[in-house]
């Protein structure tokens, strides 16, 4: 019998074997348990191996904490339009292949889609009624409950996400990076009296029905630890408002959000409505970043947000160098180093390049 004979046979029978090896070590993994944002408990085989995001940030958190898209089996299609034009699409090129026909529309789940994929787990959004999570229990897909709001939940989501995927270490450090950051602002904006905060706005939509974020929502916390105002404080959550409030609230910052296509600071220099307010005849618009996701809701770069925004507001308290900052994040977040013109993009240089103290972040 020769020796290449045995050489093929050994090749055939062990291919076999080979395959069955990452199933095998899946059902010998230890289970991964947790409760979802809803208090249900959720119960893997093993870490997961093909997890599908339906809440848009979740997503680039979930890459973040996993170093990649190995994991990601569906992502919502909002949040994979915006990664394919984004600075992850260079980090991770396969993320562009993620699938991302998993919604019917809105967060309205796709169960045939998802059938086809088999996740090990779904995430859901928890908070807009149970009929976005039935079909998924219903159809016997394991789910998973998120919850938006506040810089406590977006904790909770790092924490669980990173345990779904046996990634509690690098969640950890997430964790920690947060706290640090949050609390070297706090201590130079913690004691500001009201009237050394500059009032700011938030603009998430412009005319004809004006959008802003009042009081218990992110904004409001990103906006008081980087030594702001609210000046929509005495709303409740995202509301539309109109043109007369805007003005009687005469902001001194105004934050133009990336949820309205086309909305850029130069809009509102050009309005005639707006020629009046402190924020527009300062050159204090600014459009918030995007890096990973969008900068305006709680993400996994909330940080560099707020480093961002404490920059603009005070920047007779803070020096630190913010493009370097970005380097050493995203090396730690996705194992990437952006160049100049990638960090150009994240900043809104462009769109940016007439707001006053922007020289700076050039």
């Amino acid at each position: 019998m020769s020796s290449s004979w045995f050489r093929r046979a050994a090749r055939h029978t062990l291919a076999p074997m080979l395959a069955l090896l990452p199933v095998l070590a899946a059902a010998q993994a230890n289970p991964v348990s947790f409760r979802d944002m809803l208090g249900n408990t959720v119960t893997l085989a093993g870490p997961a191996q093909r997890a599908v995001t339906l809440p848009m940030p979740a997503g680039s958190l979930l890459m973040s904490l996993d170093l990649g898209p190995a994991h990601l089996a569906g992502m919502h299609p909002n949040a994979h339009a915006y990664l394919a034009r984004s600075v992850l699409a260079k980090a991770f090129p396969a993320s562009v292949s993620v699938r991302a026909d998993i919604t019917r529309s809105g967060f309205a789940p796709n169960i045939e889609t998802l059938l086809e994929i088999r996740p090990d787990i779904v995430w859901q959004w928890g908070h807009m009624g149970d009929e976005l999570l039935a079909p998924l229990r219903d159809a016997g897909l394991t789910t998973a409950a998120l919850v938006y709001g506040s810089e406590d939940r977006t904790r909770e989501w790092i924490r669980i996400i990173g345990h779904s995927l046996g990634q509690d270490a690098r969640a950890q450090a997430q964790l920690q990076w947060r706290d640090t950051v949050h609390a070297e602002i706090a201590r130079a904006t913690g004691a500001l009296r009201a009237d050394q905060r500059p009032g700011v706005l938030y603009l998430s939509r412009y005319a004809p029905q004006y959008r802003t974020a009042g009081a218990g929502t992110n904004f409001e916390h990103d906006v008081a630890l980087a030594g702001g105002r609210n000046v929509a404080s005495a709303v409740a959550g995202a509301q539309a408002v109109n043109i007369e409030q805007i003005m009687a609230w005469a902001p001194d910052v105004i934050l133009v959000g990336n949820f309205d296509p086309g909305l850029t600071p130069r809009m509102l220099y050009d309005d005639p409505l707006f020629a009046g307010l402190p924020a527009v005849r300062n050159h204090r618009v600014y459009q918030i970043p995007a890096g990973g996701y969008l900068w305006d809701p709680p993400s996994q770069e909330s940080p560099l947000y707020w480093q961002w925004l404490s920059l603009l507001l005070h920047p007779e308290l803070f020096d630190w160098p913010l493009r370097e900052r970005i380097v050493q994040a995203y090396g730690e977040l996705y194992g990437y180093t952006p160049d100049a013109g990638d960090i150009d993009r994240i900043l809104r240089v462009r769109d940016n390049q007439e707001a006053r103290g922007y020289d700076r972040l050039r």
